[in-house]
């Protein structure tokens, strides 16, 4: 694997490098099955032709500004500029749109060049809007304020 601390710090802050790992992720997959039984989170992965390329999730948490569920994602460095990122979040909306009327945001820390872009193009595919508030998310110990955008109706009128 490609992946270094840094790279798995963005994909996931609340892990402890100076803890063991698998009781760690241990930990996060029982909670996010149990959230996930009671339709409060949904967790996939990305696979492409090389196996597991990263993970994609729909959760509601207590950092949403205006919409109903955020969304975040993580790519393997080694799988990233594929187009993966765009096609993954693509199905998620096109799934999470089809329950009904909602709205979904993405936050990401203004130091993710990529992270942005993703963010920007997947708001202009699906009439978003980046948000004037930020929140704030633990990343490498530290608190980084994020940039959020809102994908504030789906389905969109277009695909019903």
């Amino acid at each position: 694997m490609s992946e270094n601390i840094a790279d798995i710090d963005q994909a996931m802050p609340w892990l402890d490098v100076e803890e063991p790992l698998p009781p760690q992720i241990e930990r996060y997959l029982i909670d996010a099955e149990r959230r996930g039984r009671g339709g409060m989170s949904y967790h996939w992965s990305v696979i492409c032709s090389d196996g597991f390329a990263g993970l994609i999730a729909l959760d509601h948490t207590s950092t949403l500004i205006e919409g109903h569920w955020n969304l975040g994602y993580w790519i393997r460095r080694s799988c990233q500029q594929k187009g993966l990122c765009s096609k993954s979040i693509d199905a998620v909306l096109n799934w999470i749109g089809r329950g009904g009327l909602t709205s979904v945001e993405m936050a990401v820390s203004p130091d993710n060049i990529a992270g942005l872009k993703t963010v920007e193009s997947a708001a202009r595919r699906w009439n978003g809007h980046p948000l004037n508030e930020q929140i704030e998310a633990v990343i490498g110990g530290e608190l980084v304020a994020h940039d959020c955008w809102l994908i504030p109706r789906l389905p969109l009128e277009a695909s019903k």
